[in-house]
């Protein structure tokens, strides 16, 4: 079977490493993949088996104030280009990742099976107001797939009921973990035990600024606490700048994007995350693949799926301790007031302090990360994959 992997680059992020781990997959089971990836400059991160073919498609959209036509005519001009690399490979299957990638998949179908798949809460994203993400664009592109993947129960109702995706088309398939604790652990630790770790890019829409300003309350109550943020992007000087503001330079160190987070997750008693939306974070179920308990607020996406919190219970009020992971309350918009913590701020500072100097909290939900972790193991993901794509 020929398989071709759609995709902007290869570069650091959650969507391209599902690419790569679903690629060297198939190769390892007799396929042959081919890697479509974009023309930029982006360096690559993940090294692939497959062929990988730059196929000369730049981004068809430079901003907010981009044209709609103009951008559908790019668009259709980059899916004859996308269109002969798939005749020259005999593609029998293509699988795109991200918005663009994936309307490129639909616009240049021909014989193959199309499957798109969708990376996050769309209608949730403040991020996510460009051309792309309007509607009408959502909706007319993805009816058009023969498959729509999303990643948790929340993303199959934003597709259905924000942007008519027939439930028959929607197949919820998890990210997989890969990341297995190591006995070769190749840093220098040097932050002691008490370490809370958050992994992803910084950007807007991963709120690390939450994560700082609960991380304050943690810290004037355990001035031994300290906050390992693992990642880089555009927010690093804002945020870096806001640790100045709360006297928290020798206590967040900012150690950048990291190839082999195991080694940090591992020496880590607490992962946390406070994203404004989240598709499902790969970054979240390595930490539980290496017994890390995790604290989560309750992001629209897959968070809350994870930890085993039932959506049907309603909105998180407080301090909730689920089945395999702790949860507090949704934060979003601009900080109100500087000078005080929200109260979502205080409840997510709290949590954190709990399980890092309660020792039989500790355990249980490092127990439970393991537990949980175990459920999205390769076999049974790809399995998923097995039964749409063949």
């Amino acid at each position: 079977m020929n398989i071709a992997i759609l995709i902007h680059a290869l570069g650091g992020g959650g969507a391209e490493r599902v690419a790569q781990i679903i690629g060297d997959y198939y190769v390892e089971n007799g396929n042959n993949v081919y890697y479509f990836l974009g023309d930029t400059p982006v360096e690559q991160v993940y090294p692939v088996k497959g062929k990988v073919i730059n196929t000369g498609v730049k981004p068809c959209t430079s901003g907010n104030n981009d044209k709609l036509i103009k951008v559908l005519a790019k668009l259709l001009k980059a899916s004859l280009r996308i269109r002969q690399y798939k005749r020259k490979y005999k593609i029998d299957v293509a699988i795109s990742f991200l918005e663009e990638f994936n309307y490129l998949n639909v616009l240049s179908k021909g014989r193959e099976k199309v499957i798109t798949r969708v990376c996050s809460v769309i209608s949730r994203c403040s991020t996510y107001d460009g051309i792309l993400y309007r509607k009408k664009m959502v909706t007319f592109f993805y009816r058009l797939a023969d498959r729509v993947v999303v990643l948790s129960n929340d993303m199959i109702v934003d597709m259905h009921n924000n942007y008519d995706i027939s439930l028959k088309k929607l197949v919820k398939i998890p990210n997989t973990v890969l990341q297995v604790p190591s006995d070769n652990c190749q840093i220098d630790w040097e932050y002691g035990e008490k370490v809370i770790v958050t992994v992803g890019r910084l950007s807007v829409e991963k709120q690390q600024e939450r994560i700082i300003r609960a991380f304050s309350y943690v810290y004037k109550h355990d001035n031994m606490a300290r906050l390992l943020i693992l990642g880089s992007g555009p927010t690093e000087k804002y945020l870096k700048n806001l640790c100045k503001k709360y006297k928290l330079n020798d206590s967040v160190i900012f150690a950048g994007f990291k190839k082999n987070i195991g080694d940090y997750l591992q020496k880590s008693k607490v992962f946390v995350l406070a994203s404004e939306v989240e598709g499902m974070p790969n970054s979240m179920l390595e930490a539980m693949a290496n017994g890390v308990p995790v604290v989560t607020i309750d992001s629209p996406g897959a968070c809350s799926e994870i930890v085993g919190r039932k959506r049907s219970l309603g909105k998180c009020m407080g301090i909730e301790y689920c089945p395999y992971g702790i949860l507090t309350p949704y934060i979003t918009g601009k900080v109100k007031n500087w000078n005080d913590l929200e109260e979502e701020e205080v409840l997510l500072g709290m949590a954190m302090q709990q399980v890092l100097n309660n020792t039989e909290l500790y355990e249980k939900y490092s127990g439970c990360s393991l537990k949980r972790a175990s459920m999205y193991n390769l076999d049974t993901i790809m399995g998923k994959w097995e039964q749409i794509i063949k």
